[in-house]
């Protein structure tokens, strides 16, 4: 069978999405079969916890209306006495029936988490990197980012090996017919500016003559604003696929997402006429500067691309055959995956996806993405989970695939790599770093979220021992008063409350080794990379 994507959205389409469901499908019900779970016993169960459950609701609805009518009767009439002992005994008696019906409700829920038990103990993190792998066999997954990978991207592909201002939270590392990838979830950390607001309101009499010539006063009052605005860090995340190819090794260039698939026709047709008359200034200009810029034939794909900061024309052109164009044309046009939602940054051999349908996601679906106490409840969140985690994945990969050359296997003339006695990538040091407790790292001080870094210390037999340098911040409440001018003729000082954020940093070591049984866990400065 070929497995070579010449077309990313047409084999989407047409082979490889009912490939995946198919697989999907007969996966879980092999699942099914070894769980040997009671389907028609646990239905019936969450048929009736439902029930209850519904039951509930209305005799608290009723309970709440009874509650009501008493209180509105003792307001209403002087009957009082009368209405509480005809009222009391019906209340009550509501709540001995919700009583009764909420415990009902409780039992029947751990039965079917009983009941469900089987299946949900088979699901593994394994489960959706597999069901991947058979829709793609050119792609495959690795159990972790060891070092040496780390070390083989940053040598072999310009993978950029640490950034001060990131700190990673999630990894999912790879091969795509042997070219190394990453799907990293990391925290940014930025410096910016905050403006704050402050108000004071002031009141002054004022003398004014009226119309009948005679001297009256008024009171008058104004609400006086002040602005101040001071650095402050700011927080997010991002999800990004790192992708190392060899095609057209000295290129680099950058285009971001427009989403001009939720254009119009015409709409298209006027905004790929004004990128023309955009190409065309730039190649006069670079033909006057005599720089090595010239706009290629098909228009279309310059336009909507856009990758006009390029630095080497003739790669460009070498890695945008006419397929390349095309298929990226089709991909970015297309109303079937996600449109026009990538950003794509190439820099030499490293390239990078950050597509806006990834934000937010878990790179990495587990045990707790499926279970439930409900057997209909869990093949939905398999299936459907699948689904999406398939079709995320691969429309980040799509616009890779779209260039044919990023699909072949990488030379073997690639640098050699020394033996290590590190055992795990920095980067799985500040996974796990960020996974355990912040208060095993961070100040004590801290009022902001936190960048931990790692840095490798030693190794003895099968564990890392890492030092983590967490920096964040403290913030102190200030007040600045800003001298503000009245109605009244006079300057006012108005109090503006404000933050003042503090560096700090924190070092502490612990060690990274891996477990047997699955997951993560930390504890006593050990942390278990488990597969």
């Amino acid at each position: 069978m070929n497995t070579v994507i010449y077309d990313p959205l047409q084999d989407y389409e047409t082979r490889l999405k009912e490939l995946h469901q198919r697989e999907t499908e007969a996966f879980f019900e092999k699942l099914v079969e070894r769980s040997k779970v009671n389907i028609a016993e646990n239905r019936e169960t969450v048929k009736q916890y439902h029930f209850y459950l519904e039951n509930v609701k209305k005799l608290q609805k009723k309970l709440n209306w009874l509650r009501f009518f008493r209180v509105l009767m003792c307001i209403t009439i002087l009957l009082i006495p009368l209405v509480i002992w005809k009222m009391t005994p019906k209340i009550r008696a509501l709540r001995e029936e919700i009583a009764t019906a909420d415990q009902k409700a409780r039992e029947l829920l751990a039965l079917g988490w009983k009941q469900m038990q089987p299946l949900n103990s088979l699901f593994t993190k394994a489960d959706a990197l597999g069901l991947v792998e058979k829709a793609m066999p050119l792609l495959t997954f690795d159990d972790n980012f060891t070092v040496r990978q780390e070390q083989d991207m940053v040598t072999n592909y310009d993978f950029t090996h640490t950034d001060e201002e990131q700190s990673t939270l999630e990894t999912l590392a790879g091969r795509y017919n042997e070219n190394p990838f990453l799907f990293e979830n990391r925290r940014i950390h930025k410096m910016g500016e905050e403006t704050y607001h402050g108000y004071k309101t002031i009141h002054w009499t004022e003398h004014y003559r009226g119309s009948d010539g005679k001297m009256r006063t008024r009171h008058r009052s104004e609400t006086l604003h002040a602005t101040v605005t001071e650095p402050k860090p700011f927080y997010s995340t991002q999800v990004v696929l790192n992708y190392g190819a060899q095609g057209a090794p000295e290129l680099s260039f950058s285009r971001d997402a427009t989403h001009l698939e939720r254009k119009s026709e015409k709409e298209l047709e006027r905004y790929v006429k004004k990128g023309e008359k955009r190409l065309k200034r730039k190649t006069d200009k670079a033909l006057y500067n005599n720089d090595d810029f010239v706009s290629m034939s098909n228009t279309d794909f310059e336009v909507l691309f856009d990758a006009l900061d390029r630095t080497d024309e003739v790669q460009f052109r070498t890695l945008f055959t006419p397929l390349a164009q095309t298929n990226m044309v089709d991909l970015i046009l297309s109303k079937t995956g996600y449109g026009d939602d990538f950003h794509f940054y190439k820099r030499r051999r490293m390239n990078k996806i950050v597509s806006n349908h990834s934000q937010g996601r878990k790179i990495l679906l587990t045990q707790e993405d499926y279970v439930s106490f409900a057997f209909d409840e869990i093949r939905k969140n398999f299936i459907e989970g699948n689904t999406e985690y398939f079709k995320a994945v691969y429309f980040d990969f799509a616009p890779l695939l779209a260039i044919p050359a990023y699909q072949e296997r990488p030379a073997h003339s690639l640098k050699p790599l020394p033996d290590y006695t590190q055992l795990y990538s920095l980067r799985e040091g500040e996974v796990l770093a960020n996974a355990a407790k912040a208060a095993n790292f961070v100040h004590p001080d801290t009022k902001t979220p936190a960048i931990l870094k790692t840095r490798y210390i030693r190794s003895e037999k099968d564990r890392d021992e890492i030092c983590v340098t967490a920096h964040s911040y403290d913030a102190l409440d200030r007040v600045t008063y800003v001298s503000v001018h009245g109605g009244d003729g006079r300057f006012h000082n108005v109090p503006v409350e404000w933050k003042e954020y503090i560096p700090l940093e924190q070092r502490g070591n612990f060690f990274v080794t891996r477990a047997s049984d699955g997951g993560l866990s930390c504890k006593n400065g050990l942390c278990m990379l488990k597969q």
